[in-house]
């Protein structure tokens, strides 16, 4: 956290993980009556970036506070074998905040800023697939980031 000047703060975060499966296989036995043995030690977690930045600054001046918030997540897996991912993504946020007195405020936020296009989750049916050609050009439901949009709010505290 900076404080470079009064009224304005700088938040950073830089993670750095490596999250990785270990003693992780099974062997199923599927409806057909085949099986097959997978072995899931030191693939990459589904669902955890390995790099995650979050940068926030704000800056406040007698009743108004302007603040953004950037939030970067690499790569995420979204299945056990890595073999289907989706890209990392900026995650964007910023407003400014009105406190009119202790009891009332106002705020217009903005999310997605960049309008960056994205998705999260996982593929139930693919947790087990290695050859991902099935998946290409094929349309699926999930988790998308948040489109842009612009939201007014007020807020009363008593």
């Amino acid at each position: 956290m900076l404080t470079p000047f009064k009224g304005f703060t700088f938040h950073g975060l830089l993670t750095l993980q490596n999250p990785k499966y270990k003693n992780f296989d099974i062997t199923p036995n599927f409806s057909d009556g085949t099986s097959k043995k997978y072995n899931f030690n030191d693939k990459i977690t589904t669902g955890v970036s390995k790099t995650i930045i979050e940068l926030d600054p704000s800056y406040q001046f007698d009743k108004f506070r302007v603040w953004a918030s950037f939030r970067y997540q690499s790569k995420q897996y979204i299945n056990k074998t890595n073999s289907l991912y989706f890209n990392g993504r900026w995650e964007t946020f910023g407003g400014v905040d009105y406190n009119m007195n202790k009891h009332v405020g106002f705020s217009v936020n903005v999310v997605n800023i960049l309008n960056q296009k994205g998705c999260s989750g996982s593929i139930g049916s693919a947790d087990l697939i290695e050859d991902v050609s099935a998946y290409k050009n094929y349309l699926m439901a999930g988790s998308y980031i948040r489109p842009f949009t612009v939201e007014f709010a007020a807020h009363i505290n008593f």
